[in-house]
């Protein structure tokens, strides 16, 4: 496990997998992080560690793989509808997620020719602990849990889900 919040967790965490003689196939950018609340109480750190978590992280794990030579066939970044329709109070998180949705689809752009597939989810309310962090009065078992979502990345990860692979894929309950 890596803090991705640190640029530092990068080399240390592909030094780790060389170390191990782990070749990455697939890279699942699933890291999410945000303080809520209104404009007027938003941090430059927690701005700044929102983007670095939830967007600069993923591109850059990319990035290093394809370095490294890494074998990867398909990245899979998750973002959020959040990041399709911002939210009040949410403004760090919705513009992180924005951002993963554009730089996913530039990713899918740019390494479809090199055979490397680009899966980009955008799950709605998901019993996460950071949707608790979201909407703590939300009662987590009236919204889609975490193991819907997995099935879901399961099916489009596999030879039947490469049909689906080519779009922002929303998924709600």
């Amino acid at each position: 496990m890596s803090d991705l919040s640190r640029a530092q967790a990068y080399d240390a965490f592909f030094d780790t997998l060389a170390a191990l003689d782990v070749e990455v196939e697939m890279l699942v950018n699933n890291a999410g992080f945000t303080a809520p609340g209104p404009i007027e109480t938003v941090t430059d750190d927690d701005f700044a560690r929102t983007l670095q978590v939830n967007l600069i992280s993923p591109v850059l794990l990319v990035r290093e793989a394809m370095r490294r030579g890494h074998g990867l066939r398909i990245v899979v970044n998750i973002a959020s509808t959040a990041g399709m329709n911002g939210r009040a109070n949410w403004i760090t998180y919705s513009a992180s997620k924005a951002g993963m949705i554009a730089a996913s689809e530039a990713m899918r752009e740019e390494l479809a020719c090199k055979g490397i597939d680009v899966v980009l989810l955008s799950p709605g309310r998901c019993a996460t602990d950071l949707r608790r962090t979201l909407a703590p009065d939300e009662d987590p078992s009236t919204i889609m849990q975490p193991a819907e979502v997995a099935s879901a990345l399961h099916f489009l990860c596999s030879n039947a889900g490469a049909v689906l692979r080519k779009q922002n894929l929303v998924l709600r309950r």
